[in-house]
């Protein structure tokens, strides 16, 4: 069950959940300046690099060539929280929580502070010890993330990343510990990469009825996913039935053999909302939208 329910925090962006005060520590804001105007709709550049190879995918998904080209300005109202219950074979485990936390500047531009924290319900968190927490740093003016990291204890495992992006994310350079022990690796991409977080974050830019694919980059390996259309839906959500697109989903690392199948409901209103997501692998697994509050 461990494994599957940090397959669910990597799909609903959760990615490898950790203390607060780790992530405040290593990806500290200076405080936005009062006067700062909303940037322009951000579009990604293209950094002149040679031919790079794409990231493996297992037997049964096509590898992806040309990712899905969103524009647009992410979310950056401070405070907006949303939370989802996550359930596996129909029994309660725990919560996702999602929140903007603060708008500020780092590595001096203004940037925008995600964070996310996943939490087993406390009968579960004794069968299957896990709880952490992630957060993101993206630029006002643009979509991909310049700093990411996640702090996340599974079973006696502690694990800890720092990312860094560079090149319009283009350019990943990562430190990974386990139980102490570290690992750097620093990568090239032939397109725009993103950690977990960000990409939640982004499903809320993407256009009814689009197909495509994303890479995203974590636990120093490269994720394939394919979204594809799969019609409209009323929806259960905390303020009643909600019409949402629904999207069929698969997705995998480079270093896998098998493709999980998936669904997910976006919200066909302005804010975009991802109402509910389904996971089939060896257990059904969802998470369900079940608090959302407005930022400021």
């Amino acid at each position: 069950m461990g494994r599957l329910l940090f397959a669910l925090s990597y799909f609903v962006g959760a990615a490898a959940p950790a203390p607060s005060r780790a992530v405040a520590s290593t990806l500290a804001l200076a405080p936005a300046p009062a006067s700062a105007a909303s940037p322009a709709p951000a579009s990604e550049s293209v950094p002149a690099f040679g031919p790079l190879p794409l990231p493996a995918t297992p037997e049964g998904m096509l590898p992806c060539k040309t990712p899905l080209k969103i524009t647009g300005s992410l979310p950056r109202a401070a405070g907006e929280t949303i939370r989802y219950v996550v359930d596996v074979d129909g029994l309660s485990v725990g919560t996702v929580d999602f929140k903007i936390e603060r708008r500020g500047t780092f590595g001096g531009q203004a940037v925008v502070e995600y964070r996310s924290t996943f939490k087993l319900d406390q009968l579960v968190g004794v069968l299957v010890p896990m709880d952490g927490r992630a957060a993101s740093i993206v630029p006002e003016a643009a979509l991909a993330p310049v700093a990411a990291m996640n702090k996340y204890r599974l079973d006696k495992n502690e694990f800890e990343e720092n990312q860094t992006f560079a090149e319009d994310g283009h350019k990943v350079t990562s430190k990974r510990s386990k139980n102490g022990e570290t690992s750097s690796e620093e990568r090239l991409f032939p397109f725009a990469v993103r950690d977990f977080i960000s990409s939640y974050y982004l499903l809320r830019l993407l256009p009814p009825n689009v197909e495509g694919c994303a890479v995203i980059y974590n636990n120093q390996r490269a994720y394939t996913i394919w979204v594809r259309p799969d019609g409209e839906e009323s929806v259960k959500t905390p303020v009643g039935m909600r019409l949402a697109s629904r999207y069929r989903v698969q997705y995998a690392s480079e270093k896998s053999k098998k493709v999980i199948e998936a669904r997910m409901w976006l919200g066909l209103d302005a804010a975009r909302l991802p109402y509910r997501v389904e996971v089939n692998d060896k257990n059904h697994l969802e998470a369900r939208i079940h608090l959302y509050e407005l930022g400021l």
